[in-house]
């Protein structure tokens, strides 16, 4: 576990992704823009489309890992098989700046088969490669979750029951600091630290609940926004 603090000034530990996750995730990654090149290269050279073609055809592996972490939140095709995720190291989701930047110094990283990647992993003190360094990010190990986009956006209702009438104790500050964190979450944040904010909430209200995490804190907000204030 590594500590990181939030933009809101929260301590929360997240799991670093281990070395040998980040590298069978490359070996997965390198297979698949194998197979892209392998396909690609039978069409450009059956075409009969020229240089021009073939350079059209071939130009999005040079994109693969910024594309897939920017549409992906953070995980290639790789990354997403071995639980394994790219996040800013205040613990938020990276910016297409910060993708850029991992992007652009990656040729340098895999120099001499990884190495140089490989040993500023082991030396840096949150498994930072060169790109992460640069890009003020690095990469942690995820947990199977629930899905935010699943559950559906809070509505008042009239006939709600209100299951936890501690929440009268929250302030708008603390509920608004909830709603931050479940967005971060949705842009992929790890949901460690998502598990952390509700044991800090359970412990403030007093509460105990079966309820997963993420519903738990839509919970919270849903009885909080039918109090009468």
């Amino acid at each position: 576990m590594a500590k990181f603090i939030t933009n809101q000034n929260i301590e929360i530990n997240l799991e670093l992704a281990s070395l040998g996750d980040r590298i069978l995730a490359t070996i997965i990654d390198l297979f698949i823009m194998g197979c892209y090149a392998f396909v690609a290269g039978i069409i450009a050279s059956s075409s009969g489309g020229g240089d021009t073609l073939a350079f059209i055809i071939f130009l999005p592996l040079a994109f693969y890992s910024l594309a897939f972490e920017y549409f992906m939140h953070g995980q290639s095709p790789g990354k997403h098989m071995r639980d394994i995720q790219v996040v800013k190291i205040d613990g938020g989701a990276p910016n297409i700046g910060n993708y850029l930047l991992r992007w652009l110094l990656r040729p340098v990283d895999i120099l001499f088969y990884g190495a140089v990647a490989i040993l500023t992993i082991i030396i840096s003190k949150k498994g930072q490669r060169l790109g992460d360094l640069a890009a003020g990010t690095t990469v942690i190990k995820v947990k199977r979750r629930e899905s935010i986009d699943s559950i559906k956006s809070l509505k008042r209702e009239e006939d709600y029951q209100i299951q936890f009438p501690q929440v009268k104790r929250l302030s708008d500050k603390q509920v608004e600091l909830i709603r931050k964190s479940l967005k971060m979450g949705a842009d992929g944040l790890n949901y460690e630290a998502i598990g952390q904010l509700v044991v800090k909430v359970k412990e403030l209200l007093q509460v105990n609940s079966d309820l997963p995490d993420v519903k738990f804190l839509y919970t919270i907000i849903a009885d909080y926004e039918h109090l009468d204030h």
